[in-house]
């Protein structure tokens, strides 16, 4: 068993001797984790993918808005991070690289979709976001009218306020600079603003009930 501080926290020099057994792996934060992995400890990438499992299977499926893909993006994703774990560098959060790998490989695939895809698929595409989806939007709540947003524009929002990232480490994930992260962000909240107002105008205008929903997206807590 390894040496632990006063604290509870691993002694510097444990963290350099044998793999620690799962429950003593619980202690250690990702970039530690990270730290092992690259000196071999297969334990210690399993306890990542435990920790970061969900909440990148929650990202990609908001980005995808399909489980298939989501859960073979997820499944990707911590491919290549265990084989490119000796590139990670502790300037980074573990997290931020990691969801910059899933945000990459996901974009990388949306692309070949696109191309794949022919003109009547691509109508057909453009049809669906209609009445229907409008009505989920309403009963889904705030992430769904959200998605409603560009791809941009969304996984700003998803990854600011859902995985309460901070703009610098976003700007990391999506590959800008902090200024672009904040205009984007600004330019979301407005978006979906008005479309939550066009939302509530509708069902006025149908008679329906107005909706009080609490908008804490739309606050700019710093971005």
């Amino acid at each position: 068993m390894g040496e632990k501080t006063a604290n509870g926290r691993p002694d510097a020099d444990a963290l350099n001797t044998s793999c620690y057994r799962p429950l003593e792996l619980q202690v250690l934060n990702a970039e530690e984790l990270a730290l092992r992995s690259q000196q071999g400890c297969k334990e210690s990438f399993e306890e990542l993918v435990e920790r970061y499992g969900a909440r990148l299977y929650r990202f990609l499926h908001n980005k995808t808005d399909n489980v298939q893909d989501a859960e073979d993006l997820v499944q990707d994703t911590f491919v290549k991070a265990y084989r490119n774990i000796h590139r990670y560098r502790t300037s980074w959060k573990f997290s931020t690289w990691l969801f910059t790998i899933a945000a990459r490989l996901a974009s990388s695939r949306y692309r070949s979709l696109q191309r794949q895809q022919s003109i009547g698929e691509a109508e057909a595409g453009s049809i669906e976001p209609a009445d229907a989806a409008s009505q989920r939007e309403m009963q889904e709540g705030l992430w769904a009218v959200a998605r409603t947003l560009s791809a941009g524009q969304y996984r700003a929002l998803w990854l600011r306020y859902a995985e309460e990232m901070p703009i610098k480490e976003i700007a990391k994930v999506l590959g800008k600079t902090q200024v672009s992260v904040k205009v984007t962000l600004y330019r979301a909240r407005v978006n979906l603003a008005q479309r939550l107002r066009n939302i509530a105008a509708e069902n006025k205008a149908a008679g329906g009930a107005p909706r009080n929903e609490q908008l804490p997206v739309l606050k700019a807590e710093g971005a």
